[in-house]
Parts: C-alpha cells; sequence; structure tokens
C-alpha cells in the first residue's frame, strides 16, 4: 500500500511558533526527526524538525531568521518518540534543544523484541502496512523551498512514529522488557550528551593512512589540510573534492615516483579545475619536501592472559544460549568489545562500562551468571 498525502504546517515564523506551542496538548508523546545537510555542505547544520503529535504534522524550519527559544520549555515536558534517537539528539541539541522528559526509541525497541529487520521503513511497512518512497532521503535539506517530494518525505518520518511505538510497546510490556527499553534508551541520551572530542594534531591520519610509508604519509597529511581548505571554500563535503581512496592512491603514487610530476598520476583528478590542480600540486610538492612521517607506533600487545581468554570463551558461549533463548541477537546483550572488558576486569569492568553509558544494567544481569557459575 503506499501513502496518502496528509496536511502540515509550515513552522517558519513567531507566529506559527506560536500555533504550534498552543496545540501541545497534554502529556500525549511527540514524534520527532530532524534533516541535515551532510552530504552537501562543508559544515552540517540542522536544515529541519519534524513533529507529529497528536496527529497533526509540523515542519519547523530552523534556518528562518526566528528564535526557536519558545520551542523547546513546552517540547521537553514530552516524552519524544525517535528512531535511532543518538543522531537526533545530537542534532537537536545544536538546535538548542534540552533533554526531553524522556525518550522512546523505536529502533531500541524493534531490536529488543526480537525483530531482525529494525530499519523504520521496514517498522512502518510491518505495523501499517505502508511502503516508503525514500527517494529524498540524500537530498539537499537546505535548498528552498523543499520540493513537493520532499515534504512528503519530511511528514512520512513522523507520521508513523507513534503507531509503531503503541505496537512495539505493547510487545515489551507482553515480553516484559519494558524496563530493558527504558534502561537501554536512558543510555542512548547519556551517551548522546558525550561530546565527540577533536584531535587536531592527528586529524589527517584518515583510514589506511598508518599503513603507507613515512614519505607517503606526508603527502597524505598535506593532502588532508588541502582538502579541507578547498571543501570549506567552495563549502562542499570534503568527500566531493576528493574522497579517501583516491587521497591515499595519489599520495602513495608521488611518494613512489617523487621526480614525476603529479599530474602524471595515473590516479589524478581529472574534473579538478587549473586553480584547484594548482593547489593540488603545491600541497603534494609541499608533502614531498616535507620530512617523512613515521608510521605511529603499533600499541604494546598486553601479555597474553589464559584466564581471561576462558573467561571470554565462557560469556560468549553464554551470551549466545540467552540470546537463542531470548530470541535475540546476541550483540544486542553483548558485544565483543564489551565482552572482552569483562573478561580482562570481571571484578569491575560492568561497573565501569555502566558508568560510561556503554552497556545497560538488565545486559549485566543477563550476563553476571556465566561469571558465578
Amino acid at each position: 500500500m503506499s501513502q496518502r498525502k496528509v496536511e502540515f504546517i509550515w513552522v517558519n515564523t513567531p507566529q506559527a511558533l506560536d500555533f504550534f506551542v498552543t496545540s501541545l496538548r497534554g502529556y500525549f508523546p511527540l514524534a520527532l526527526d530532524t534533516e541535515a545537510d551532510s552530504l552537501h555542505h562543508y559544515r552540517e547544520s540542522v536544515c529541519l524538525i519534524q513533529v507529529t503529535h497528536a496527529e497533526q504534522h509540523f515542519l519547523i524550519d530552523p534556518l528562518h531568521p526566528f528564535s526557536l527559544d519558545e520551542l523547546w520549555p513546552p517540547t521537553s515536558r514530552h516524552t519524544w518518540i525517535l528512531h535511532g534517537a543518538d543522531f537526533d539528539l545530537r542534532m537537536l541539541r545544536r538546535a538548542g534543544a534540552p533533554e526531553p522528559q524522556a525518550v522512546f526509541d523505536t529502533m531500541l525497541a524493534a531490536q529488543l523484541v526480537g525483530l531482525r529487520a529494525f530499519g523504520y521503513g521496514a517498522l512502518v511497512e510491518q505495523f501499517c502496512g505502508i511502503t516508503l518512497d525514500k527517494k529524498s532521503q540524500k537530498a539537499d535539506w537546505s535548498q528552498r523551498p523543499l520540493s513537493p517530494a520532499m515534504i512528503d518525505y519530511a511528514v512520512q518520518d513522523t507520521q508513523y512514529l507513534e503507531p509503531i511505538a503503541e505496537a512495539l510497546g505493547r510487545q515489551l510490556d507482553d515480553k516484559r522488557r519494558r524496563e530493558w527499553h527504558e534502561q537501554s534508551c536512558a543510555r542512548v541520551v547519556a551517551s548522546s550528551r558525550i561530546a565527540r572530542e577533536d584531535d587536531p594534531e592527528n586529524a589527517w591520519r584518515i583510514s589506511g593512512s598508518s599503513l603507507l610509508s613515512p614519505p607517503a604519509q606526508a603527502i597524505v597529511k598535506e593532502l588532508w589540510h588541502w582538502r579541507e581548505k578547498e571543501a570549506e571554500t567552495v563549502d562542499l563535503p570534503v568527500f566531493k573534492v576528493l574522497h579517501n581512496e583516491l587521497l591515499l592512491d595519489l599520495a602513495v603514487w608521488c611518494a613512489e615516483n617523487p621526480r614525476v610530476p603529479p599530474m602524471g598520476a595515473p590516479c589524478w583528478p581529472r574534473r579538478s579545475s587549473p586553480p584547484r590542480s594548482e593547489r593540488l600540486v603545491e600541497a603534494i610538492e609541499r608533502g614531498r619536501a616535507a620530512p617523512p612521517i613515521p608510521r605511529p607506533p603499533r600499541p604494546e600487545r598486553p601479555p597474553r592472559d589464559i584466564a581471561a581468554e576462558q573467561r571470554m570463551e565462557k560469556l560468549r558461549a553464554h551470551r549466545d544460549k540467552v540470546a537463542v533463548e531470548l530470541g535475540l541477537d546476541p550483540t544486542v546483550i553483548a558485544a565483543k568489545s564489551v565482552l572482552q572488558d569483562v573478561a580482562r576486569k570481571p571484578e569491575t569492568a560492568a561497573e565501569t562500562l555502566i558508568a560510561d553509558s556503554r552497556w545497560c544494567p538488565w545486559q549485566w544481569e543477563l550476563i553476571k551468571p556465566a561469571l558465578n557459575g
């Protein structure tokens, strides 16, 4: 079944925002989603906030020149229904949102009731009988006006969240896993508060660069800085200037052929404009002239711990057995990295993992018997 068109309210003025705020009813949940522009611009921005509440659909425009300050206090008093909450919580914080009263993450709920297909489209099809049109998924959400297809896409991303949450909530209750879900949602909220640290000294060390020769790494560093400057100047994501694989190939070839002009490389980006190509050549020559950068030292491998290895196998076997009994994917109970931490430090790891928002008490309760047996 295809979706039918629905009415929505465009919130891009103080008056429209006032209407939205006065439309909030009691403590009905809010279904929320966000759209960003990371595929089209150098710096990611929140371009649209979608809200469905009491069967009304709102598209809130944070790019319009009006303050959203009045939006957040009444909104935060409601439970927010989100799908894959971590990203949207980070985006909403960037737009000025405080923390909500509670979060219901439909993706986590689907995983906890044992569904293997837990993407939003799969859940809409299963619980609502609707096949979504995802053509606008990679659209440029910073453009205005939005096309009718983009508006339809934006509305549908919150339109079905509440009925899906209600259906999954019943299954969580039937399986007595509601508390598991509450703990998991609280963990995601706490995790989303943690700022991702930047390391300006080593930001240029992209995946795969550590395997290159020292001369090639010096070129990679210059290419990375060149790419950042180019991308910022033309306001494009860096991969649209030079994607990582080509950057690495170019660095390797130019390091292995130090006397050949860079434009002779088989992997030279042919579509670059003459000015950009000139700046690219200059960056490569700077890298060639720079001191080689040694490969980063490999971290010392800790001495073999036979007891930890035995605990790891015991933990893994127990986790997999419990997962089968509960009808869950084993990684929902504990990822491999979590089991390794517990195996190495069985007395303290669980407490640390929970404190660091990497694990939940309910997961530890399922795993703990493997260490007590």
